[in-house]
């Protein structure tokens, strides 16, 4: 590391949830990052405090551990009440949600595109996923809806045929009692030709990353913080999916920005360096902010879930900068 990277303030990463590209895990249907800027003698201040209140035979005190009983959850409280406004930043996804958006992204928007049209402009790609994801189970059959995700999900990984995704949708259209909504289910039949060129790409360049959260949610969450910080250093927890695309988020600036014509992407603002949380206190902060965040919107995702879920939205909530998320995210 350069003298001058040194110098820079440090935003220190961590994830919660991520199942890779099997989005469609019933387990785990949230995915969080969260980052934190944190002075080294707060952060430390903050984890001593915890681990002060816990059995000395609590080896490093992650989230999952901390939230499963009556003593963690309220020392992560006291912690979280500990955290200047701003040192805090998370960005969510519902996995089904992203599903969806990713069929409109791999096979509506190049079709679209085609023919003249920027879905990304007006944010007519995300309406469009909108749609699909509230109506499917509803205007459809709620099993041929999910079967239909599962095909996609299985054809970006190449475990399904284009054949056999074309049959999942063309199953649910014929689920569809609406003729307006069937009409919006056939823009996904239309757009066959793309999934034929695409399905060939993926088998000779493999998309290994294709479908996992991790990147958009990291790039997304390391521009917000840019925004403030200008340059800074990304310390990020081990992790194998950011490192295979660490090149891609350097260069990703190079790169047009398809909801502004004529603009490139925002660059990343940081350089990427991997460490143990053991080493970095603030680490472990944000391995609690990831999973408080996504605990509490997996509650508000599924409805339900314990008291503590809910009490978590007072301090989550303020965190979020964004989210790929069915109903609008604020922050």
């Amino acid at each position: 590391m350069s003298a001058a990277s040194s110098d820079r303030p440090a935003v220190y990463f961590d994830e919660s949830a991520n199942s890779g590209q099997n989005l469609l895990d019933p387990h785990q249907p949230v995915f969080t990052v969260a980052g934190v800027h944190l002075p080294d003698d707060l952060a430390s201040s903050i984890v001593d405090e915890v681990r002060g209140q816990l059995p000395r035979n609590l080896r490093e005190p992650k989230y999952t551990s901390l939230a499963g009983s009556s003593r963690g959850r309220k020392s992560l409280m006291n912690a979280f009440s500990r955290l200047p406004e701003g040192s805090v930043g998370t960005y969510l996804v519902d996995k089904r949600f992203m599903v969806m958006t990713k069929m409109v992204d791999v096979l509506v928007e190049p079709m679209a595109h085609r023919d003249g049209y920027n879905l990304y402009q007006g944010k007519e790609s995300l309406a469009l996923a909108d749609m699909l994801h509230l109506a499917g189970p509803v205007m459809g059959d709620a099993d041929a809806y999910d079967r239909m995700l599962h095909a996609f999900v299985n054809w970006v990984r190449q475990k399904a045929t284009t054949d056999e995704l074309y049959a999942a949708v063309a199953a649910l259209k014929s689920s569809v009692q609406n003729q307006q909504f069937a009409e919006w289910v056939e823009v996904l039949e239309y757009c066959r030709p793309v999934a034929d060129e695409t399905a060939a790409e993926i088998a000779s360049q493999g998309r290994r990353d294709e479908l996992d959260p991790a990147i958009p949610s990291l790039y997304c969450l390391a521009t917000t913080f840019g925004q403030t910080l200008g340059r800074f250093r990304l310390v990020h927890d081990t992790s194998k999916v950011v490192d295979r695309n660490a090149t891609h988020l350097h260069t990703v600036h190079l790169f047009p920005d398809p909801a502004r014509p004529g603009e490139f992407m925002n660059p990343l603002m940081g350089s990427i360096e991997f460490a143990d949380s053991k080493d970095h206190p603030q680490l472990q902060v944000a391995d609690w902010a990831a999973g408080a965040t996504r605990q509490w919107a997996q509650q508000m995702a599924g409805g339900g879930g314990d008291q503590f879920s809910r009490e978590l939205e007072s301090v989550a909530r303020p965190w979020l900068v964004g989210g790929i998320w069915p109903a609008p995210v604020e922050s």
